[in-house]
């Protein structure tokens, strides 16, 4: 997604959604109160979802410099071969590709 997505209409069904809950339906809602609540949420959900996106970047740059390094970074403890790189072991292959 390369253009930012406005979250305000997921964001405003959830806090309408708020006078459902069975600690709170029994009040009648505050449109405007939901609405500012809203506007909140929404900006949250866009960091949520702008963190998702640089997480998948950054870890499909793990992933790239895992297929480069090749059988050591699929390997798991126990020797058998993961199907996807292991992410969390680049840093040791690279460790024993440099001689560190």
């Amino acid at each position: 997604m390369s253009e930012e997505y406005d979250w305000m209409e997921e964001a405003t069904a959830l806090a309408a959604q708020c006078w459902c809950d069975p600690e709170t339906s029994d009040r009648e809602m505050d449109s405007a109160l939901a609405m500012a609540f809203a506007k909140r949420l929404a900006g949250w959900m866009q960091t949520a979802a702008q963190n998702q996106r640089n997480t998948e970047y950054y870890r499909g740059l793990l992933v790239e410099c895992g297929e480069s390094i090749g059988d050591e970074a699929y390997r798991c403890d126990d020797g058998t071969m993961s199907r996807e790189v292991l992410c969390d072991k680049i840093p040791a292959c690279v460790d024993d590709i440099l001689g560190i």
